[in-house]
């Protein structure tokens, strides 16, 4: 393989970005960051789950809990869980500093404290919601089941207001689920032959945790434009996210795929998302509103277009601010809104949709409401109200999403993560700033002092403050082969460091000497424990370079430095392999064929040739053959377990070791094309070690 082929697989294009700091809260356990809040002193609160090691069949995770101070440092990681997979969706920080958590499980040995419930909901699948308190120090006060017996339920959303006072939001469809006189009263059913779920909206009181009031909004009809089985479809309603305004009303956002929740007058008729309050005596609906309406054409699931609700906030005011995804042009953005129409193009994506935003008054009317996305597919994950009643979105995008005028610092073309600032009216794009997938894209939430504490998917952690110069920093850690951002590195791994001010502003690649590649390139070094290791490109927002081989520490530390510049310490946790093929960007993988030539479309493979591919993030191999930084002379078919998957039947590839020629952080897999081609001439594969795709192949 040509080493001008090598570069232009592993230099992927590049970013800045703005962030005060940015870590990784992860261990030797991948984490899934759920939730993001924050207290009056600029702390940071995350919770989601954490893979744990499991010898049974199935997903096991635990709930974990991080607290972060404001300089970014880990005041304490909590995790907790049974023997099933639990997982936090939803924090909260109480007046006191206690810091209240809520999801589901489906452990039977949840670790339970002073339990309101103390046995597991019986639905199928089998399972319950659950509410922890942990003390200012991580210390557990008290957790417990929620959400009745006779069903399985999901804590989707906490609030908390001056008192201290509890508001949940979520899923159930256990029919002992409690309820209070003067609020819906919903039938849900478990079993049967259609099972149905609904959104609940409960109370408890800040001292006994005793209910104060309990509501359960509940659908009974799918629109079908066909089909039997439409009658026997679940009928499922979950609320997403809830928040309570200044005079104690709790407002919450959520979807269904019934079209006859309880709709209150002047509210509108519709399907999917829709926003809902109940008032402060918990007496009353004060209103419930679908967001839109179908788009009237239908299957046999409900409508083709959708309106889906992932978060909701509220000002000082009383309005609430949802935001979410819609395919659905039907959407009622509203004149002068920054993005009328709905600007997804099957082109991109074959179902494409476009994040949005809507502001709702106190009675529940549209005071204003946007589209937010350019032509492939763009959602956003949640929102957050600064004090100036402009509106914070992270999510994800792709290519053409819009940018502010001027772009942040970070603004670029490319699909990633996304965080934007909506103006007070809708209209306009104050801030906007772009980053790698997996970097920010997550959760969001807007401290007093109005800085952004922004989370990715992974486990990424930043505080922004739009005010100030972008600060330099590392922003996480990708395989150089593409996939989402983190703090995980594989020792052989060839790894592309993301970032701001980390490097010159003209890029720099790197030429080996003595067949070694530079460990200083343009000014620049990068130190893991100290070491500093092979560089293969530097610039001012990326880096690429080789993690050594062997490379045995769980945890390490990553310093750049930049001319005279340290930036600030990275954390970086060891995993036993990252795998990863290169690729290209129409998703086939990055492949020569056997005379020599690249693989592509217009230059497919022979059947019954070989095609060589190369992947990095082998880990520790089982005999040392790597050289730091060295270019491999030899052939070495040293993966004699490897094996490669082609349409279902297992091979052995022809070779499969180090890549001679190349970087020894890269690997060569050598295989032979069947004679039984899939569609569309693309044979497709998979790799023991991790990892797949499809070369174009033809007869």
């Amino acid at each position: 393989m040509p080493m001008r082929l090598l570069i232009s697989i592993a230099i992927l294009t590049s970013i800045a970005y703005s962030a005060d700091f940015t870590t990784y809260i992860g261990d030797q356990n991948q984490y899934q960051v759920a939730a993001i809040t924050t207290d009056s002193a600029g702390n940071t609160y995350v919770t989601g789950s954490r893979d744990i090691p499991s010898t049974s069949p199935g997903v096991s995770t635990d709930v974990f809990v991080t607290k972060l101070d404001a300089t970014g440092n880990i005041v304490f990681t909590t995790t907790f869980g049974g023997k099933g997979a639990d997982q936090g969706n939803t924090v909260a920080v109480d007046p006191s500093g206690n810091i209240w958590v809520g999801g589901d499980t489906s452990s039977e040995n949840f670790p339970l404290h002073n339990a309101s419930q103390t046995e597991l909901g019986s639905g199928f699948p089998e399972g319950s919601g659950f509410l922890v308190e942990l003390a200012p120090d991580g210390t557990v006060i008290y957790s417990s089941y929620f959400g009745g017996l006779e069903g399985g339920s999901s804590v989707n959303g906490i609030a908390i207001d001056q008192t201290g006072n509890l508001y949940l939001t979520g899923t159930t469809d256990a029919s002992d689920f409690p309820t209070t006189p003067g609020l819906p009263t919903g039938m849900v059913a478990s079993d049967g032959i259609t099972p149905v779920s609904g959104a609940f909206i409960t109370k408890l009181d800040a001292m006994s945790l005793h209910i104060a009031y309990s509501a359960l909004l509940v659908g009974s009809s799918v629109e079908c434009s066909c089909c039997s089985t439409c009658s026997l479809s679940a009928r499922a309603t979950s609320g997403v996210g809830i928040t309570v305004d200044t005079t104690g009303d709790a407002l919450i956002a959520g979807n269904s795929n019934t079209t006859n929740l309880p709709v209150t007058p002047g509210g509108a008729a519709g399907y999917g998302a829709f926003a809902a309050e109940i008032n402060a005596a918990g007496n009353q609906l004060s209103y419930l509103t679908y967001l839109g309406p179908p788009s009237g054409v239908l299957s046999s699931y409900g409508p083709a277009q959708e309106i889906t609700a992932s978060a909701i906030a509220t000002d000082a005011a009383g309005n609430a601010y949802l935001t979410g995804s819609t395919d659905n042009p039907l959407f009622p953005a509203t004149p002068g809104a920054f993005q009328t129409t709905l600007n997804a193009n099957p082109a991109y994506e074959p179902t494409p949709s476009d994040a949005f935003a809507i502001k709702l008054s106190p009675s529940g009317t549209i005071v204003w409401a946007t589209y937010l996305g350019g032509p492939g597919d763009d959602a956003a994950n949640s929102i957050s109200v600064d004090g100036s009643g402009n509106v914070w979105l992270v999510g994800g995008n792709s290519l053409g999403f819009p940018s502010a005028s001027p772009p942040g610092p970070g603004y670029t073309t490319a699909a990633g993560d996304f965080l934007v600032e909506l103006s007070a009216s809708g209209s306009s794009l104050v801030f906007s700033e772009e980053f790698p997938g997996g970097a920010a894209g997550q959760a969001v939430d807007v401290d007093q002092s109005e800085v952004i504490h922004a989370a990715g998917e992974n486990g990424l952690i930043s505080t922004i403050t739009p005010s100030q110069p972008p600060a330099s920093r590392v922003l996480g850690i990708i395989n150089a082969t593409g996939g989402q951002l983190s703090g995980r590195i594989s020792a052989s791994e060839v790894i592309s460091i993301f970032g701001f001010g980390l490097g010159p502003t003209a890029p720099v690649t790197a030429t080996p000497s003595n067949s070694f590649f530079p460990t200083t390139l343009g000014g620049v070094q990068v130190l893991l424990n100290g070491s500093a290791i092979p560089l293969l490109y530097v610039s001012e927002s990326q880096i690429n370079a080789e993690i050594p081989s062997p490379f045995f520490d769980t945890e390490a530390t990553l310093h750049v430095i930049n001319g005279a510049s340290t930036l600030p310490t990275f954390r970086v946790e060891l995993d036993p392999s990252i795998f990863g093929i290169f690729k290209n960007s129409d998703g086939s993988v990055a492949a020569v064929n056997q005379d020599g030539t690249v693989n592509s479309s217009s230059n497919p493979a022979k059947v019954g040739s070989i095609v060589s591919i190369w992947g990095t993030g082998f880990g520790n191999p089982d005999f040392n053959f790597a050289v730091d930084g060295a270019i491999t002379t030899a052939a070495n078919n040293w993966c004699y377990e490897c094996s490669i998957s082609l349409g279902g039947q297992i091979e052995d590839p022809a070779y499969a070791g180090t890549a001679p020629g190349l970087i020894d952080g890269l690997m060569q897999i050598n295989f032979m094309l069947p004679a039984n081609i899939g569609n569309d001439n693309q044979v497709y594969f998979q790799f023991s070690l991790g990892g797949g795709g499809f070369v174009w192949a033809s007869q």
